[in-house]
């Protein structure tokens, strides 16, 4: 995703005594679109993850311009997933001593709890990533584009217009059900796509997640996610097909399990836990 400058999506910053960072949520869903969307889909989830840490770590001095980081894992619990559901307003954040791993809780405005999440990343201080990536990015780039992929349609995968949809209908082989997916840089990200923000480098993981959230409904998904996890090990890229496959349903479908995969390789493990 695209970086922020301190004060932007949270602001507010006060350090306790024991080192964890409050901070308090803005509530403009026209500067940020996704607090249209029910706090407890996983768009709204990843984004509020992703601005909230961002604005964090620059506040707590965490970010270093000069180097590459991406994050590698993260969990989250969603406690209010009603019709009254409310986005966040406050915020508290620990970090470790690395730096590279965080937990933060989230509160409405009337202290109820929203989201517990956490994660790790990794800082690349020795790669040279930037010639990394291109190679990386260019053996999936000389993969064919699809002239027909053929898109599902919004009422299937539960979101309101054909230009969200990121994935094909349900197909199924010898290693079971998946749906394939294709993001493209021209209309993935705002302000064309009504959500996404990003770097257009490649497909973050709100998209990956946002794909997979696609695929759960297609299978036929609780409905929102009560909690879930998400390993990341490589990265998506724009503009080429990938697959999300799943892997596992297990206790009538409460916890469903998902591979991403693109060029033979598996790039993220996604799992959408659901309450009763």
């Amino acid at each position: 995703m695209t970086r922020q400058e301190t004060g932007d999506f949270c602001y507010d910053f006060a350090r306790d005594d024991d080192g964890a960072v409050a901070f308090r949520c803005s509530d403009d869903a026209e500067k940020w679109p996704w607090l249209k969307l029910h706090p407890a889909n996983n768009i709204a989830v990843q984004a509020t993850n992703y601005y909230a840490l961002t604005g964090v770590s620059h506040f707590a001095g965490r970010m270093d311009g000069s180097k590459w980081s991406a994050l590698t894992k993260f969990e989250w619990r969603t406690h209010q997933t009603g019709a009254d559901a409310q986005h966040p307003a406050t915020g508290r954040a620990t970090h470790e001593d690395d730096g590279l791993g965080y937990a933060c809780s989230f509160s409405d405005k009337e202290g109820r709890p929203v989201y517990d999440v956490s994660g790790a990343g990794v800082v690349f201080k020795t790669r040279d990533f930037e010639g990394w990536r291109a190679k990386a990015k260019e053996k999936v780039r000389a993969l064919a584009v699809p002239d027909d992929f053929s898109f599902a349609r919004p009422e299937a995968v539960g979101v309101q217009t054909q230009g969200e949809v990121f994935v094909a209908p349900l197909s199924e082989d010898e290693a079971g059900l998946h749906a394939h997916a294709l993001l493209l840089a021209e209309t993935a990200f705002l302000p064309v796509h009504p959500y996404h923000g990003g770097s257009g480098d490649h497909v973050n993981s709100s998209q990956l997640c946002d794909a997979v959230q696609q695929t759960a409904h297609l299978i036929g998904g609780r409905g929102f996610t009560s909690g879930g996890s998400a390993i990341f090990s490589r990265y998506v890229e724009l503009d080429r097909p990938f697959r999300v496959r799943l892997v596992s349903n297990a206790d009538d479908r409460r916890r469903m399990a998902f591979a991403v995969e693109q060029a033979d390789a598996k790039c993220a493990e996604i799992e959408f836990r659901y309450d009763d």
